[in-house]
């Protein structure tokens, strides 16, 4: 099991050298590179001034708003308490303006198996881009390009830099990002008594990554029983023994933890079961 306390982190200033604006990570959990299975969940903090164009990803990822509001495209956005699901191959954006926002954002290797670059990987593919280009409003210009044929998505042209190969976008599952409403689902039972309660939002793609909210009460418990599939919680709210208010956990399989909660808790649980490497 890993713990990672947002309140003991320092935010990364510079995480997008392909982007533009200004935007920060705590990066609280982190995968294993060069796997099917990597990924990298963040606290982002994003000022108004970000901008990433109409893109798509080679990979999945969730975003679950904490403050402030954020645009994903045209009339679309992610408020407070909202949590959107970007499957991969799926176009979004552009994002800009609206105001400050902070997110927590998990980026993972999606159902086609091409996993998630590293951290590493994408600075690395940044700086040697940069010594035969420029990155422009998240465009890459390769110098000499006039023509306008050599442009590339930031991150595109990032990953075919690191993997020597073009992206082999999968067919969109869905035909937009998904915006979940929380606050409109209905609370189950989790314990007979009521302290313990669930929120079930989701299940997507043939990979059957899983999203929960889980409510426990000051003084309850709650155990996360040994499981197959890793899982990530996240403390949206609450303090206990052994988290407080941003804490980020990782299960692997196999693993168990029990939460008992000194003030009321609220849990966001994103279960990630095993993907096979593409082939």
């Amino acid at each position: 099991m890993q713990i990672a306390h947002a309140d003991e982190l320092v935010y990364d200033e510079a995480p997008l050298p392909h982007r533009s604006g200004r935007i920060a990570f705590k990066y609280l959990l982190e995968g294993e590179e060069a796997t099917a299975d990597n990924f990298s969940l963040v606290l982002s903090r994003e000022g108004a001034s970000f901008f990433s164009p109409r893109h798509r990803h080679p990979w999945d990822q969730i975003r679950y708003c904490i403050e402030g509001s954020v645009p994903i495209g045209p009339r679309l956005t992610i408020d407070a308490g909202e949590v959107g699901y970007f499957p991969e191959g799926v176009h979004y954006g552009p994002q800009e303006g609206d105001r400050d926002r902070l997110v927590l954002v998990l980026q993972f290797g999606g159902a086609s198996g091409q996993g998630y670059l590293s951290r590493a990987e994408v600075k690395a593919g940044h700086a040697a881009l940069a010594r035969q280009g420029r990155f422009e409003s998240g465009v890459y210009r390769r110098a000499g390009a006039a023509d306008g044929r050599r442009n590339l998505d930031g991150y595109e042209a990032i990953w075919r830099q690191v993997t020597g190969r073009p992206v082999a976008w999968p067919a969109p599952r869905f035909k937009a990002p998904v915006v979940m409403r929380p606050e409109n689902f209905s609370w189950k039972k989790a314990a007979a008594d009521g302290s313990v309660r669930r929120k079930p939002l989701g299940s997507f793609s043939e990979r059957s990554a899983a999203l929960e909210l889980v409510a426990v009460d000051a003084g309850a418990s709650h155990a996360f029983a040994p499981s197959p599939d890793r899982r990530l919680v996240f403390v949206v709210e609450g303090a206990g023994a052994d988290y407080r208010r941003h804490t980020a956990l990782r299960l692997d399989s196999g693993e168990s933890f029990a939460v008992r909660a000194e003030d009321p808790t609220e849990l966001l649980t994103i279960v990630l079961p095993a993907v096979a490497a593409r082939t």
